[in-house]
Parts: structure tokens; sequence; C-alpha cells
């Protein structure tokens, strides 16, 4: 018997399925683990996290563009100002920290939000949430999404008898592509408890998408 994982994500760059073939596989509920594991799915996903920022998003896709003109106009010198001043550094895109380069998240002058949302574990903000073989994974961040779809905007308003208001359109940085590091993760740890069960699994894409579907989705990662 095969059984199939279906990775989606917000991204539209595709399915990724996982065939496992497993006989009479059933809850893998322990296999994901809890959002704490400090050696499990969680901690992957949050150390993937942590790569996709470092490396501007190129750890899990193409780069995420650069400040834009707008960007550097209007928000990037709000930025700095909070930040208590000094050029941006390298790797400082959707950083809100003077040490953008870090693992950690930043606490001065200002807390960071949507890194420690994304990659700490232990913030209220990162979401793992395991129900039976659902597993959803991201951010309670509330304008993450806009990040990661490209949607919505920032704007600024000044001047009191002759206000002008600017809205800088956010651009697409997605946040949940899985990369191809995480997929090796899991799919060790996948191959590792199918051995032990005297299975195997590999990476397919297409070719099982329908099968995945007729099969039922007997596990599914969000």
């Amino acid at each position: 018997m095969s059984v199939f994982i279906k990775m989606t994500n917000n991204a539209n760059d595709g399915v990724r399925v996982l065939e496992v073939a497993i006989r009479n596989a059933g809850d893998w509920s322990v296999f994901w683990g809890t959002k704490t594991d400090s050696n499990g799915v969680s901690n992957d996903w949050a150390n993937s996290r942590i790569d996709m920022f470092l490396s501007q998003g190129a750890s899990t896709g193409p780069r995420w563009p650069n400040y834009n003109a707008l960007e550097k106009k209007y928000y990037v010198p709000v930025k700095r100002w909070v930040l208590g001043g000094g050029p941006m550094q390298q790797g400082s895109v959707l950083r809100y920290s003077n040490t953008p380069r870090s693992r950690s998240a930043g606490t001065s002058p200002v807390k960071e939000r949507l890194f420690p949302g994304m990659c700490v574990q232990a913030s209220g903000d990162y979401v793992y949430n395991v129900q039976g073989n659902i597993v959803t994974l991201g951010t309670n961040v509330p304008y993450a999404s806009n990040h990661d779809q490209g949607t919505g905007g920032w704007t600024r308003t000044w001047g009191k008898k002759n206000k002008k208001t600017v809205t800088v359109l956010t651009p697409k940085r997605p946040l949940t592509r899985f990369g191809d590091p995480f997929i090796a993760k899991l799919r060790d740890r996948l191959g590792k408890t199918a051995a032990a069960m005297g299975g195997k699994v590999g990476i397919v894409d297409a070719q099982y998408a329908a099968n995945f579907k007729l099969n039922g989705g007997r596990i599914g990662l969000k």
C-alpha cells in the first residue's frame, strides 16, 4: 500500500508529493512531533526559515527582490530611524534588526516580529499545528501574507495643512516555499521511519499528484 504526503503552500509554486510505501499506514502525528521539538520536523522547518531570511529567500527559490525605489524613498528612512540610524546592513530585507545576518531575533532597539514569528519555535506567532496527519506550518503575524503574496501596502502620511499620502505597495517575497533543503530533511526522516517499517520513500511530482487525489489524501501537509 502506498500513502502520499501532499505538500502545498501559499507561494503557488506547484505541488510536491512524497510517496511512502508503507503497509497499513495510520496516524502519523507522532512522526510530525510537536511545535517545540528540538530534533523534529518543526525544528527542521524553523531552521529552513532562518536560512530563508539569511539568504534573502534564495534557499527556497528565487532570491527576494531588494528594496525598490519607493521603498528606498519612503520606507527605508523610517526603518533606519527606528533602528537608531545608520545604513541598512546586508540582508536587512524583511529583518527589523541591526544584525540581520544573525540567526537570532533582534530585540533592541525594537523587537522583531516577522522573523521570530516564522523562525522561533517558542514564539507565540510561530505556527506548527498537528491534527492527525494534517500539519499546518506558518505564522500568525497578520502582515506576513502580504509579503508572501505581494499584496497590500504601507501608507505614509505627513503634513498638517497640506497633507500628503503615499502608499508603497508590498513586493512579493515568498515566505512559505518549502525549498529543497527542507524537502530533503523531511525525506530523510520519512526514509528512516519507512525503513523501520520495511518500506521506502521517494520524492515525486505531477506523476503522483493524481494518485494522491484518488488515494483520498491519507497524509497531508499544509
